[in-house]
């Protein structure tokens, strides 16, 4: 069984949260447990030991704030202290529960998390057990919540490199000879200094002066290395490492290599095994442990990364009972084909035929040596048209801006969503009913939705609320368009729909209900998932109070996960029961105008050696991206964005050529993949959904392979500039494939093709600074720089001398500075 959902959070505390580029955010399937648990790993590039003060403690709390919408998704956080302590060392209990009552209750100011979730505080010792703090007492015990902590960072980290895998149309030799159809390569979640750290941080207790270290792979160097500092750190003796040479290993070369391993002054051995996949490498491996144990008179331990040898569950404990035996960090529990390389089912399969080599050295492959070509997914497109157009024509959508006031809570005060769909816009009552039928007609919702006899709400979303600003002001009542938006999914128009918060009301529909009738929990939008938990379980405890065991339904107009994953984790919390979304945008929370940003902050560009045109261009895009800054503290930040004036940037500006002169392409032409004429911004929206969705959808089925965007085929397939503007700014360097060949003169010949379809100056006035500025991010290989230079230049030439293209004049300007500058 999946776990209900488990995260990984990683932040740099000596970062602020607009500039963390290490960070990291993962929503982590484990097997055999149903616990939830969000595990962040806290550090900071000041390693030496030292006891925080107010001030570090301050800083701790500030990066919590700053992250709250990534910390909303469970009911228990748990924080790796970033301080570890050697074994002469204090712990730092009464500053981590100082800090934990500052999280948890009013104690120094407004709560940070408040009192409704269970967060903990982790730290690591050298030569002693990690202690736990908690804010309230946990269901789980230490060792359980240390298990599914240290399985989920694991997890987390081969995931986000794409470390295991299991591809849908081949399978592999490994050097054993074994043929099978998942491969982890351990390595890989190695990425970063970070990385090593925090893997080491679980053998901190097992360290101790003298110790011999012994792992099967070259790939875990770092973390060798890192055991290395923490030894010398904390003055203790680095004893002997030894690393297994060669694989397929003979008993032979393993009691040879833990031999490598002991010196006259060892005291113990601590061996690491990266993955285990048939249980005899471990096996061997424990019993020349074993004999030396009994010839030296010391102990050992082994700890296992990726366990794939047994179904067994998971101990909890940390350190083994006693010698002999050994702690699994993750067990897949997830079934493989396999067979010899003699009898291999796999090699007969229609499926997965095809034989990729494993390194025995490397451990990469040996084949597939292109990248995982892929185009933006055309279902998950097409299956957004309709909420776009209806976005697009209600201007229903901002971008940069703040959550919704009453979302915040599940969110950073400071934090901006890269696209942000308004609801009260989009769901005023015109047409809505007609909308969510054509919508019904395609993706038809489980039956089991039909049945609802009683809707539950946040009051939030059944509030009278007031149209924002900038579309005129007016009311819309959400209730009943929420009424409209039912009948059209095929729910009685005149169902009952109370608040969630309203116990005594919702326990009296409850009880009207008959045994066949369903209960939906319905909400305009969903993030984190964060709201539709607290319903469910405000519907849950009303049942358990009467006795009335049926299950819980769930109805999402538009949801907007990181990730498919992320969806589906919150499809997993209503089983038995559905949940269903009428649409749904997969968007990052990283965005490409913070990447804009980054590089005019770090350019050399100097604006006194500009032209005035290419000067008035840099000063009104330093505006446009500092917009979220500016109005920060209003309630409603995207409003006052329009109220700037004519000499000031337009919020709706995304790319480089839009300008108040409207010489630019102002929509897409025709109906596209995306909907039907969508307006610049709503396009960019758009295609940003479907551009993220496909690079983690892609990812599973490509390892070992890089997914990349075909970048030939798109430029020749359709051309649109407000399309391929927008694909260009939602991909990140690395994520570009040019060539049609794998050769330079086809990388050169795409982008040259690219620019020669911009025949109208609508267009190039979009795409010429795009290109530019996607060149100076890396998003152009530098072999076609050049191509890019001289037809830009060629291009802008033949413009009109009109003042009308200043804008589009400077925007070339810039961009080519910044070309030449890289």
């Amino acid at each position: 069984m999946e776990s209900p959902g488990n995260y990984y959070l990683r932040v740099d505390i000596d970062d602020t949260a607009d500039d963390s580029s290490s960070e990291i955010l993962l929503g982590v399937e484990l097997s055999g447990s149903d616990s939830e648990l969000t595990f962040v790993d806290l550090h900071t590039r000041l390693r030496t030991p030292h006891l925080p003060g107010d001030v570090q403690i301050e800083t701790l709390t500030g990066a919590v704030q700053d992250r709250l919408h990534l910390l909303s998704k469970t009911e228990t956080v748990l924080f790796r202290w970033p301080w570890i302590v050697g074994p002469e060392d204090d712990p730092h209990i009464d500053q981590i529960e100082a800090w934990l009552r500052r999280l948890s209750s009013d104690v120094g100011g407004e709560p940070v998390l408040g009192s409704a979730l269970r967060v903990g505080v982790l730290q690591h010792q050298v030569s002693c057990p990690p202690i736990l703090r908690w804010s309230r007492e946990s269901s789980m015990s230490d060792g359980e919540l240390l298990y599914l902590a240290r399985a989920t960072e694991l997890k987390a980290l081969l995931d986000r490199r794409n470390a295991i895998w299991e591809p849908p149309n081949y399978h592999f030799r490994l050097p054993s000879g074994e043929h099978t159809d998942l491969f982890i390569r351990i390595a890989d979640a190695i990425n970063e200094p970070q990385d090593a750290y925090a893997l080491a941080c679980w053998l901190l207790e097992r360290l101790k002066s003298g110790v011999g270290v012994v792992v099967d792979t070259g790939g875990l160097t770092p973390v060798l290395i890192q055991i290395e500092s923490f030894l010398t750190r904390f003055e203790l003796e680095v004893g002997p490492t030894a690393i297994l040479q060669a694989y397929p290993a003979g008993r032979a070369l393993v009691r040879h290599t833990v031999e490598n391993a002991l010196s006259e002054q060892s005291s113990g051995i601590v061996a690491l095994l990266s993955v285990s996949a048939t249980g005899s490498l471990k096996d061997t491996l424990l019993d020349e442990l074993d004999r030396v144990v009994s010839s030296y008179g010391i102990d050992y331990t082994l700890d296992v990364m990726v366990d794939r040898s047994t179904t067994e569950p998971h101990s909890g404990t940390v350190v083994p009972d006693q010698a002999g035996g050994h702690v699994s960090w993750l067990n897949l529990k997830r079934h493989a084909g396999s067979g010899s390389s003699a009898s291999c089912a796999l090699c007969d399969s229609a499926e997965k035929a095809q034989l990729v080599l494993v390194d025995p050295r490397s451990y990469g492959s040996m084949a597939l040596p292109l990248p995982h070509l892929v185009m933006p997914d055309t279902d998950h497109a097409t299956a957004g048209q309709l909420f776009w157009e209806r976005a697009a024509e209600y201007r229903a959508r901002a971008i940069e801006a703040k959550p919704h006031p009453k979302s915040r809570i599940a969110r950073g005060k400071r934090t901006a969503l890269p696209v942000r769909p308004i609801f009260e816009v989009m769901c005023q009552p015109d047409g809505l009913t007609d909308l969510v039928e054509k919508r019904c007609g395609e993706h038809e919702l489980d039956e089991g939705l039909t049945r609802t006899a009683l809707v539950v709400a946040a009051p939030h979303d059944l509030d009278t609320v007031v149209l924002p600003a900038f579309v005129g002001n007016g009311q819309v009542d959400l209730k009943e368009s929420a009424r409209l938006v039912l009948a059209g999914a095929g729910i009685d128009i005149d169902v009952p729909v109370v608040s969630g918060d309203n116990q005594a009301a919702l326990a009296e529909r409850v009880a009207e209900l008959s045994p066949k009738e369903a209960i939906l929990v319905f909400s305009w939008g969903s993030v984190t998932g964060l709201t539709l938990r607290r319903l469910k379980l405000a519907v849950a405890d009303v049942l358990a109070e009467s006795q009335n065991d049926r299950a819980v339904n769930g109805l999402v107009f538009h949801a907007r996960p990181s990730t498919p994953r992320e969806w589906t984790a919150q499809q997993n919390q209503f089983q038995p029961g559905v949940l269903e979304k009428l649409w749904w945008s997969c968007f990052p929370w990283s965005s490409p105008l913070r990447e804009e940003s980054r590089l005019l902050d770090r350019s050399d560009v100097d604006i006194a050696d500009l032209s005035l045109s290419g000067r008035n261009f840099l000063e009104q895009r330093d505006e446009f991206l500092g917009m979220h800054s500016t109005f920060l503290e209003d309630d409603d930040d995207w409003s006052p964005r329009f109220d700037l004036g004519e000499n000031h940037a337009h919020p709706e500006h995304v790319f480089w050529g839009m300008s108040a002169d409207d010489i630019h392409q102002d929509k897409v032409r025709g109906r596209s993949l995306y909907g039907k004429g969508l307006d610049c911004l709503s396009a960019y929206a758009a295609i940003g959904a479907v551009i993220n969705f496909t690079r983690h959808n892609e990812q599973p089925k490509a390892a070992p392979r890089w997914v990349m965007f075909d970048m030939g085929r798109i430029v020749r397939s359709y051309f649109d500039a407000v399309i391929t503007c927008s694909v260009i700014r939602w991909l990140h360097p690395g994520e570009l494939w040019w060539a049609e060949r794998d050769d330079p003169k086809s990388i050169r010949d795409s982008v040259a093709f690219l620019l020669d379809q911009t025949t109208e100056s609508n267009e190039q006035v979009l795409l010429l600074p795009e290109l530019l500025l996607a060149s100076a991010q890396g998003k152009v290989p530098k072999l076609a720089h050049d191509v890019v230079r001289d037809k830009v230049q060629t291009i802008s030439r033949q413009w009109p001398e009109d003042r009308s293209f200043d804008s589009a004049r400077g925007a070339v300007e810039v961009g080519l500075r910044l070309l030449e500058a890289g």
